[in-house]
């Protein structure tokens, strides 16, 4: 297998690498079982306990995050018709038309400046809160992240355009290897990786691209974790 193939262990490779030298992981999990998802969809009024938990977390990733949760939840009021259209989707089925990019884009701007006089524009933690918000969806990235596979940009138009078409480009490609080796379709084997990883793909992309990009591990050294 050369560095062009694609296949589906990279990905829970990649995860338990991440595990091993990424000790935040236990942050991310710790949020995810204390969340009430329905909490976010029921009303635009999420419970302020929601938006701690939420904050807590992403200042348990990012200690330098500026972004305010009262203008947070203020202006997931605002986006909450726009929002609650990704309920249910997934990075690898959803049909990543236009008007829905125009829409991600959007939602993306208005979270990123959450910030004191909207000074501030949180692109990075963005992409954790919607990650948070709709996990089978949003995919993070940060600064190494970004601009190793988009380059310069790091706005909302930038994330919806061109980080996440390629992403799920990127899942299919990872689940189109399952499918190649295990047979099934794309559901079945989506659900499959993600139970063998306990993660939904759209995490293990993050993880994957965090190991390669902001760690700087090659796909030899990738390949080489027993699984």
């Amino acid at each position: 297998m050369n560095e062009e193939d694609y296949h589906y262990t990279d990905l829970l490779k990649a995860h338990k690498l991440f595990c091993e030298i990424e000790g935040r992981w236990r942050f991310y999990d710790a949020y995810m079982e204390s969340r009430n998802q329905d909490a976010w969809f029921s009303s635009p009024r999420v419970p302020l306990k929601e938006g701690l938990l939420l904050f807590g977390f992403i200042q348990s990733w990012d200690p330098n995050f500026k972004g305010e949760l009262w203008k947070f939840l203020q202006t997931y009021e605002d986006i909450f018709e726009m929002i609650k259209d990704f309920i249910g989707e997934t990075i690898l089925q959803v049909n990543l038309t236009s008007p829905m990019k125009n829409t991600i884009a959007v939602i993306f701007d208005r979270i990123a400046r959450c910030t004191p006089g909207g000074r501030r524009y949180e692109s990075t933690d963005t992409s954790k809160i919607l990650h948070a918000i709709v996990p089978k969806f949003f995919v993070m990235w940060e600064d190494e992240i970004r601009k190793a596979i988009v380059g310069e940009g790091r706005d909302g138009r930038c994330y919806a355009f061109e980080f996440l078409p390629k992403m799920q480009k990127l899942a299919q490609k990872f689940v189109d290897s399952y499918i190649k080796e295990k047979g099934g379709n794309r559901e079945s084997a989506l659900n499959d990786i993600e139970f063998m990883a306990k993660k939904p793909i759209a995490k293990l992309l993050d993880e994957y691209n965090y190991v390669r990009y902001r760690k700087k591990k090659s796909l030899a050294e990738i390949r080489a974790v027993s699984l």
